[in-house]
């Protein structure tokens, strides 16, 4: 007995003695979190999330903007917190999810970004993924399955290649399917999902324009090419990087290589730094050069550590700096430094500005003390931007000129451009401090 008390005691004063959990975000994401609940509606008899406020009937699956995406930032909140009510507004969304799953009957080749990893079909089952490894509910997995049944059911050409349309990149097309079914190939055991990802990489080789290197236009039937990670050569290098990484094929890895090939020839690389062209033919883009996810360094940077993975070769971790170095010689958060970047303040958003190169940050190793300080300036913008009213924490935004409704004022939801996304990034730096596990989308080496 004298023994038994003994041990209790000497755990009890180890535990005294540990580093206490470090809660610094807290406040602030469970001020997102009440607002977040303040903006439910009520569809069906179900109680769930609109996209934005200004469009309340408006509620999509989707992991960019929609359900499936604020799921994710519960289950992560979860995480951080082991608050049992946080876990039950992932199951919820997750519940909602599977009350309304994509149909093989549905008209989803007519939807925008139909067979997206960011949208709603892919999206969802990631979610679904997702939340049956944190709850081990059969039905979660269950759901996820059928999801990916709607996928198979609706690919082309199934023999030697495989597509569900014209789009090649990340963000809207064939690879961001792909990486999908990477993801869902690994996590739910299922090598069939690995295969048809193969096929995906073989129409997308016989896609590429083969000049200087491999290179993609955004869809295969249009005029455009957008060479950096979300719609172009960038985030199909990296797919092929991941290809490589799960077959160990080397004509992948060949593949991916060949890309880069292409995108050092039209890099800027003066002073040390690595840019790439917003697109071709030039419209007259506002900025020649961008800084974010979609397109700027913030993203083409995953291809590069996504090689050093598959390779050991510490050149790429030295291309990952470069790239942050682009970033730098930006002037962002404040107004752009030089014409490469324009003459337009940096957006705040996790798609196009300094969220997504708040992420970044927060993901590289071997972080100095001057990058240090540059990751919690862009942390401190992105707060100072938000609105707090009572106990709830919100982004007002205007909507960009490609979305409906174009220039009236809304605050998101969602993952890229409102609350639950911003929310991630202050989860994103909780864990760092923490060591937590961080739930990772299908695109994302780190």
């Amino acid at each position: 007995m004298f023994r038994l008390i003994t041990l209790i005691s000497v755990v009890a004063f180890l535990c005294k003695c540990a580093p206490p959990k470090k809660t610094e975000y807290l406040d602030e994401l469970e001020s997102i979190h009440q607002w977040l609940n303040n903006q439910k509606v009520t569809i069906e008899g179900s109680q769930t999330w609109p996209n934005a406020t200004d469009q309340p009937e408006h509620v999509s699956l989707s992991h960019s903007d929609g359900v499936a995406g604020k799921l994710i930032f519960y289950l992560q909140l979860y995480r951080e917190t082991n608050n049992d009510s946080y876990l039950q507004e992932a199951t919820n969304a997750a519940d909602y999810i599977l009350a309304n799953l994509p149909q093989k009957t549905d008209s989803l080749h007519k939807v925008f970004w139909g067979f997206s990893p960011y949208g709603n079909v892919c999206g969802s089952a990631f979610a679904l993924v997702e939340t049956y490894k944190a709850t081990a509910d059969e039905k979660y997995k269950s759901g996820a399955t059928h999801v990916i049944d709607v996928i198979q059911h609706f690919a082309l050409n199934k023999e030697d290649t495989i597509s569900w349309g014209l789009g090649n990149d990340v963000l809207g097309g064939l690879a961001g399917t792909a990486l999908f079914l990477l993801y869902a190939g690994e996590n739910l055991e299922r090598p069939d999902l690995i295969e048809m990802a193969e096929k995906a990489g073989k129409t997308l080789l016989s896609r590429a324009t083969k000049e200087a290197g491999l290179s993609w236009k955004r869809g295969q039937n249009g005029r455009f090419e957008l060479p950096n990670f979300s719609h172009g050569a960038a985030g199909i290098g990296y797919f092929f990087a991941r290809l490589y990484e799960t077959t160990d094929s080397e004509s992948y890895l060949e593949a991916a290589l060949t890309t880069n090939t292409y995108l050092e020839s039209i890099a800027k690389t003066e002073d040390g730094v690595f840019l790439i062209p917003y697109g071709f033919p030039d419209p007259g883009w506002s900025r020649p050069y961008d800084v974010g996810w979609a397109h700027g360094p913030a993203g083409v940077a995953r291809f590069y550590y996504q090689l050093f993975k598959v390779t050991g070769d510490e050149k790429w971790k030295e291309r990952e700096q470069a790239c942050l170095k682009g970033i730098m010689s930006s002037g962002i958060p404040a107004l752009p430094s030089s014409t490469d970047f324009g003459e337009d303040e940096f957006y705040l958003d996790n798609r196009f500005g300094i969220g997504s190169v708040a992420s970044f940050l927060l993901d590289i190793e071997g972080k100095n003390g001057e990058d240090e300080v540059f990751q919690n300036e862009l942390i401190a913008k992105v707060m100072s931007e938000s609105v707090m009213e009572g106990n709830q924490r919100y982004w007002p935004q205007v909507r960009y000129s490609f979305m409906a409704n174009a220039g009236d004022s809304t605050a998101f939801t969602g993952l890229f451009y409102g609350a639950a996304g911003y929310g991630m990034l202050l989860l994103k730096a909780q864990a760092k401090m923490n060591g937590t596990d961080f739930i990772r989308f299908v695109d994302d080496p780190y």
